[in-house]
């Protein structure tokens, strides 16, 4: 169609400037799948055109000049209804309505002003709707109604108080067929987020038998469901109107929806009709002003969201299907001890968010968590977690009963751990053993319902194993806290960081011995004839022979190839996928020859601070520098076990995928990585019957391409009520920067600025490593490296824990370091006193 009126694909096309909030709403619905009834799109021209004819220019000079007059405002509200609308629209009305036999249906005419429904202003109740309307000459009245009702004391003042411009808001309509009307009919409103209490766990719904007119202009209570966003689970005070079976359609298809919709990101507000068990959703909008929920003593105080070591945990951007399931875990994973221990976090806070498409946690609350909860001050936090992020601010004074709580909750960590380093390990062989039976099989020989029964299974198993992760994690960082009161007792700084090096060294660290063992398949494959052959193939051989490289390498991937480049997440392959990355530092290694020793140095000096000592601290303080070295392989250890779990599930997905693609209805198997578990467990379980799919799955690949091409801040600051503000990082001047020194020692070497691994080819054998962060899929790089500088890092963060265990001096927490550093010039590294400087070549 044409002109004044539209189809919803052509809505949709054409956006919410010209078709309103409203109507690309329901376009947006209708291109993913989701059932609505039939709509048409009235275009804002036809609002224009007749306030172009029907309002004198001197009215609206006068309005300029007094918005708020309330004469004015009524003259115009009066001009419109009386107005005549363009024979050319009613001609084109007429001829829309017979083609897509609307010519006698009961339809609703609603307002969907430009700017309404948006993110940040609904104008909910500001605007007309006329239902039940039937007929051009009823039909023609109620469009005008709806248009003079953007000329009300009440919606002006909306726009005034908003900040629109008071002529700047134009009003379109949406022409959409009425559903249900009789006894029988159910319907509502729902919220895929509790828009009252902020909790983002939660989807409610709101009921009635009929329709739900009076409900939504607040003239009747409807009854109350909470929906789970976790597993679906439901409750309902006093029963309702709605069956079990359609409250079960309902919630499946609002999780589906508020995925799709929002991305998980943006709340969703709508309204809906149940015709007998058909669901049909007839608005969706964004839900604006959503209440800040969190810890009762950060109430009025900004939220301070950092990346942390999320950097070096993630991939910048997840893809969708990552993202979907972190979204809920991660915030599980932090709040595990809390939650055990006693310390009530409120259910549904906003612990983790995307700016940008990043990952970013509300550091504001993480600090007054372990603050108090377990005393760790806000600095201590910072310096585990890594990050730029500010401190906040603590109360002066504290109630002794704070004090004792602290102590007892303590107690039951230490209870909690106690022992679960044995039952970690047990439990990670298990899983490994597990994921490499799994590697041997054929999945093209699978049926859909085995694949599927497999899937949610590996999900399910990884959830479960989310709190063992916790608990890996502060098994590490209790230990490493237990060493730092013994490096505290030194009596010198400079032993203080000497100290450190008690943490290197030893083997076990599972993100370091995957490196490691590369220099043994390099010295292998220098003296195997067959070995170049296949690293230079950049792919499995299909047939692994007996051949001394071939059995090493087959060991390795079958001990390692869980791990992979983007490790955590979904849309990048494992290294029993694709090793070109690791073929590539393999023939590195075999050119660049063995492992360089480094100067004793640091062990000399560390053995003469520890022969100044007495026989118990220095039996004390080895003691807690080994059970560190233990938590730290640990921590490693339980988060190897979270990444093997992935190459299971992203097989079973990929093999799903190609069968997609055989069928049609994808390109490529990968595709189905951009869209959430949600929407696949719909498309699965036939709840969504794919209609949208390949338009949402391009939609998300031009966001991510959008979103890769902005600069994100490290840190944002979020004022409650208003957009986050990023902290802004000044240009680094000097010669000399100061960061977190996280290992002892010096080294000169050659500056190699990489933004990725996948940079790394440049980086020679002894050059300084500068990078943003590093995870496990950098870890290779290690071996040619003679420091390290990151932009962020902590003390239990994997470059800095990798970086011992080898033995390299180490600087992090430099924010700015990429820019100030130049490629290729000479810097030195003093990881003792957390320096870097720049020298003359």
């Amino acid at each position: 169609m044409s002109g004044f009126i539209l189809t919803l694909g052509e809505a949709f096309d054409r956006g919410t400037d010209i078709v309103g909030g409203k109507s690309w709403g329901l376009a947006k619905l209708d291109r993913y799948g989701f059932k609505i009834p039939k709509t048409l799109a009235l275009t804002n021209g036809l609002y224009q055109e007749v306030i172009e004819a029907a309002l004198p220019e001197d009215l609206l000079k006068d309005l300029k000049s007094k918005p708020d007059d309330l004469i004015l405002i009524e003259t115009i509200h009066e001009i419109i209804l009386k107005s005549e609308l363009p024979k050319t629209f009613i001609t084109e009305l007429e001829a829309g309505l017979s083609e897509y036999d609307l010519q006698d249906a009961d339809l609703a005419v609603r307002s969907s002003a430009v700017g309404e429904d948006g993110a940040f202003a609904s104008f909910a109740g500001q605007h007309q709707s006329v239902l039940s309307v039937t007929g051009t000459d009823a039909l023609i009245f109620a469009i005008k109604q709806c248009f003079a009702s953007l000329w009300t004391p009440a919606a002006v003042a909306y726009r005034l108080h908003m900040g629109f411009d008071i002529l700047g808001v134009s009003m379109a309509i949406t022409l959409c067929e009425m559903v249900g009307g009789n006894v029988a009919t159910k319907s509502g409103v729902a919220f895929t987020i509790d828009p009252v209490s902020g909790r983002r766990d939660l989807m409610i719904v709101e009921a009635v038998t009929g329709l739900a007119v009076e409900l939504v202009n607040g003239q009747v209570q409807g009854c109350r469901y909470e929906i789970s966003r976790d597993d679906l689970s439901t409750s309902v005070v006093d029963g309702g109107p709605l069956s079990a079976l359609q409250l079960e359609i309902l919630a499946e298809h609002l999780i589906r929806l508020h995925w799709t919709m929002g991305d998980g990101d943006i709340g969703y507000d709508t309204e809906w009709v149940f015709k007998g068990d058909e669901l049909y959703f007839v608005q969706a909008r964004p839900v604006t002003a959503v209440p800040h929920l969190t810890l009762p003593k950060l109430s009025t105080d900004p939220v301070i969201w950092s990346n942390a070591n999320f950097k070096e945990v993630l991939a910048e951007i997840p893809c969708p299907m990552s993202w979907s399931f972190l979204e809920t875990e991660i915030p599980r994973m932090l709040h595990m001890i809390p939650n055990y221990t006693g310390y009530r976090v409120p259910p549904g806070i906003h612990t983790i968010k995307r700016i940008s498409g990043r990952c970013y946690a509300n550091l504001s609350e993480l600090q007054w968590l372990w603050y108090d909860g377990y005393g760790q001050s806000p600095d201590d936090s910072n310096r585990n977690l890594g990050g730029h992020q500010p401190s906040i601010a603590l109360p002066d004074n504290e109630r002794l009963l704070v004090k004792i709580n602290r102590i007892w909750r303590g107690i039951r960590v230490m209870l909690l751990l106690s022992g679960a380093d044995k039952q970690l390990e047990e439990t990670s062989a298990v899983i490994f053993e597990r994921v490499r039976s799994f590697r041997d099989r054929d999945l093209t020989e699978w049926s859909e319902e085995d694949l599927v029964e497999d899937l949610w299974c590996w999900v399910k198993d990884t959830q479960a194993f989310m709190p063992d992760f916790a608990k890996g994690a502060n098994y590490c960082g209790f230990k490493l806290f237990l060493f730092e009161q013994q490096v505290n007792k030194l009596t010198s700084e400079k032993d203080r960081r000497l100290a450190h090096a008690l943490l290197s060294g030893g083997g076990q660290m599972d993100s370091a011995e995957h490196a490691i063992c590369l220099r043994s398949l390099a010295e292998i494959a220098r003296n195997d004839p067959k070995a170049m052959d296949i690293l230079q193939s950049n792919e499995l051989p299909i047939e692994v022979g007996d051949g001394a490289f071939e059995t090493a390498l087959r060991d390795y991937l079958d001990l390692y190839g869980h791990r992979g480049v983007g490790e955590l997440d979904m849309r990048y392959p494992r290294w029993s996928e694709s090793p070109c990355f690791l073929f590539e530092q393999i023939q590195f290694l075999m050119v660049h020859g063995k492992e360089v020793s480094e100067s004793s140095l640091l062990d000399d000096d560390l053995k003469r601070m520890l022969d100044n000592l007495s026989a118990r601290g220095r039996k004390a303080l080895i003691a807690a520098g080994e059970q560190a070295r233990a938590g730290m392989a640990l921590r490693e250890r339980v988060k190897s076990a979270i990444v093997a779990f992935m190459e299971p599930v992203r097989r079973l997905v990929m093999e799903m995928g190609r069968r997609m693609v055989l069928e049609g209805s994808l390109q490529t198997a990968d595709d189905l990585c951009w869209i959430t578990f949600q929407e696949l467990r719909a498309l699965l379980e036939r709840t969504w019957d794919g209609r949208g799919l390949t338009e949402l799955i391009e939609s998300r690949r031009n966001q991510h391409d959008l979103w890769a091409k902005e600069t994100v801040a490290d840190v944002y600051t979020e004022e409650p009520g208003q957009q986050p503000v990023q902290q802004i990082v000044e240009p680094l001047t000097g010669t000399e920067l100061l960061g977190f020194g996280a290992f002892p020692g010096q080294y000169q070497g050659v500056a190699r600025v990489l933004q990725s691994p996948e940079k790394g080819q440049a980086m020679r054998q002894g050059d300084v490593m500068v990078a943003p962060f590093t995870d496990p899929s950098w870890t290779p790089l290690f071996l040619r490296a003679g420091a390290l500088v990151m932009e962020i890092g902590g003390t239990m963060s994997h470059g800095v824990i990798v970086a011992r265990e080898l033995g390299l001096p180490t600087v992090v927490n430099i924010p700015g370091a990429l820019q100030w550093v130049e490629n290729g010039e000479l810097l030195e590294v003093d990881g003792s006193l957390g320096r870097i400087t720049k020298k003359a070549a």
